[in-house]
């Protein structure tokens, strides 16, 4: 969370979604169902006033700065967010990582609405 804070900590947080990172292979593989009872990371998709995040595994994976938050679109079929940059240019980022239950695409779907 602290790297998420590094980014939004004077932004105004518009949309924010946590999910629960995968387990790894080898971690399944290691200890096996125990895995499944370990501590696992969070993984958190944000869009702020300004930019949009994506972490995973604790890991920054997608920082861009956007120009118009009503121009946000989500495409629930392809896990598609799609928005201009700065620089106007058409951006495409894939919200596959993350691992979205029913509830998160209605989340979604109701604050990215045109």
């Amino acid at each position: 969370m602290s790297i998420i804070n590094k980014y939004t900590s004077n932004e105004t947080i518009l949309v924010k979604i946590k999910t629960k990172s995968d387990i790894g292979f080898w971690q399944y593989q290691l200890f096996g169902w125990l895995s499944l009872f370990m501590e696992r990371g969070n993984d958190f998709f944000i869009i702020t006033e300004k930019r949009v995040l994506l972490t995973i595994k604790d890991q920054l994976k997608y920082n861009q700065e956007y120009i118009d938050f009503s121009k946000i679109e989500f495409n629930s079929n392809k896990d598609m967010l799609t928005f201009q940059d700065v620089n106007s240019n058409l951006q495409k980022m894939s919200l596959n990582g993350l691992k979205l239950d029913y509830d998160d695409y209605q989340y979604l779907k109701q604050k990215l609405k045109n």
